[in-house]
């Protein structure tokens, strides 16, 4: 019994905050693939190959028990995950999905985005990347979520950096002073949200982008980003359309359409040569979430 999964990784949220009683983000899957294979032979519940992702072990685990055939498999999982931990890329998500994806294809079940979700945030606060396309996802709670969209056609560039440090998820959402820190910034997260919502919807990467910089700016109260100003002004002189920001972790994204590919050089130049500190961590595309199996996996545009 064999099952291949591979899921997205993300360059944080096209934006975050507490809308309501929720605290949602909408999701910015990239095509930095995180993938799992899973081979299950008869056995007592064994799980090996992910002792050093012990979030995804867990998550595999409860699934088998929610399954009730955790004590006739033994799970061999073989991940694979280019992104770095507690830089808001999403990583741990990504594994955990990856490998439950793997293993219920290995068993022939259908691993529904709702059960994921429940499973994910058992563990920690995730992403919603496990949902196909652009994503609207309650990350503390996993209660809610829904896809609002897929990622617009030509697509959008995003040209992620690691400013430094790293950033304990877990941590970060049990600071006494969130709940009201994010109120006191809803109202330009719900703008936030409508703008990329509609950019989304119309294919309109002037919409994303200038939703998802309205976010970035928001929570600079929150997770403070160096020279996010800065780097706002010098980059759209260049063609981008936004920022985004990874808004409980140290990365961040500028967002270039298609239509603007042939000025990616300009825009890593200027930025690296004006914050030579910050670690360059690759050019992706925007994508939608979900899980891709083999014959879905390879996507992407040529520069």
């Amino acid at each position: 019994m064999y099952g291949w999964a591979q899921v997205p990784g993300t360059c944080g949220e096209l934006a975050q905050g507490l809308i309501g009683d929720r605290f949602l983000h909408i999701t910015c899957p990239i095509d930095a693939w995180v993938t799992a294979s899973a081979s299950l032979t008869a056995g007592s519940g064994r799980i090996t190959g992910l002792d050093d992702r012990p979030k995804a072990r867990r998550a595999v685990s409860r699934m088998l028990d929610e399954w009730n055939v955790t004590e006739r498999f033994d799970v061999c999982v073989t991940l694979t995950n280019p992104l770095p931990l507690g830089k808001g890329l999403a990583s741990s998500t990504a594994d955990i999905s990856a490998c439950c994806f793997a293993v219920a294809q290995a068993l022939g079940r259908d691993l529904s985005v709702n059960t994921l979700a429940r499973i994910a945030i058992a563990v920690e606060p995730s992403d919603g990347l496990f949902y196909p396309g652009i994503a609207v996802f309650d990350h503390r709670k996993g209660s809610w979520g829904t896809t609002v969209g897929q990622p617009p056609v030509p697509p959008l560039f995003v040209l992620a950096y690691d400013l430094g440090g790293e950033v304990n998820t877990v941590e970060f959402n049990r600071r006494h002073d969130i709940i009201e820190a994010n109120r006191q910034k809803e109202s330009l997260v719900r703008q936030a949200f409508a703008q990329i919502i509609k950019g989304i919807r119309s294919g309109n990467p002037a919409s994303i982008g200038a939703g998802a910089t309205l976010s970035a700016r928001a929570n600079q109260e929150i997770l403070h980003k160096e020279a996010l100003e800065e780097l706002i002004g010098g980059v759209s002189s260049l063609g981008t359309v936004g920022v985004n920001i990874a808004h409980s972790g140290t990365a961040l994204g500028l967002l270039l359409p298609y239509k603007h590919r042939s000025r990616i050089e300009s825009v890593i130049k200027w930025t690296e040569s004006r914050f030579p500190k910050w670690t360059p961590l690759g050019s992706y595309q925007l994508v939608g979430g979900g899980p891709r199996y083999h014959e879905q996996s390879g996507e992407g545009w040529a520069i």
